[in-house]
């Protein structure tokens, strides 16, 4: 936390570019109007197992109208900006602006666990690997939500031990920066999410490149 006042706060104001290149991994986070969830997005994100130092957190605020970007400096997080154009520009965006080698994604009502860039970034290991795909838990009691849940972790079952998967959702996702930009990035032509995320691993995965499963 006493690193806070180190991250970029406004594009403008900040003066630490040399720095922010030495640090390999980039989380970025679309948010449009996610005041009521994106304090302990972040929170979580200022208290994980890796070195504060290892990696930047970027908010692109997709045109929101609440206090989103106040919440996003109040954090310390690097805060970027557009017009209300959708996830998909959102995410590339901040994919062009990162200064990472590594790009992990996640949403504004998504609190990710301490150990989830650790893990997340584990799968690069092997240098063949593009793209890893993370686990998705709830926090919700409502009986639908519970049997959402399951059919997720009957999805994760299936996924593991395998060594390739073709579809990689951004709510807990990473990527190779160079592999994301020499591919085009996010489609655009999706302007709502849950769409964009598939159409982008299925594409990545008929070129050949090889993206796994973080089962932790």
């Amino acid at each position: 936390e006493e690193e806070m006042a180190t991250l970029m706060v406004d594009d403008r104001t900040h003066n630490t570019q040399h720095a922010m290149r030495n640090r390999p991994i980039s989380i970025v986070i679309p948010a449009y109007n996610a005041a009521e969830t994106l304090g302990p997005c972040l929170e979580s994100l200022l208290n994980q197992s890796v070195p504060r130092d290892s990696y930047e957190i970027i908010l692109v605020d997709d045109g929101s109208s609440d206090e989103t970007p106040a919440i996003a400096q109040r954090y310390g997080a690097r805060l970027l900006g557009q017009p209300h154009r959708g996830p998909a520009a959102a995410r590339n965006l901040g994919l062009q602006q990162a200064q990472g080698e590594l790009v992990l994604f996640t949403d504004a009502d998504c609190i990710p666990t301490p150990t989830w860039i650790e893990e997340m970034t584990r799968a690069f290991a092997d240098p063949e690997v593009i793209g890893a795909r993370g686990t998705y838990l709830t926090a919700q009691s409502q009986l639908v939500a519970r049997f959402v849940q399951m059919e997720y972790e009957d999805r994760y079952d299936r996924m593991r031990g395998r060594e390739r998967i073709d579809f990689i959702d951004t709510y807990s996702a990473g990527y190779r920066r160079e592999v994301l930009l020499a591919n085009g990035g996010f489609d655009v032509a999706f302007p709502t999410a849950s769409v964009e995320d598939q159409e982008l691993s299925f594409r990545l995965a008929r070129k050949g490149y090889k993206m796994v499963f973080a089962p932790r």
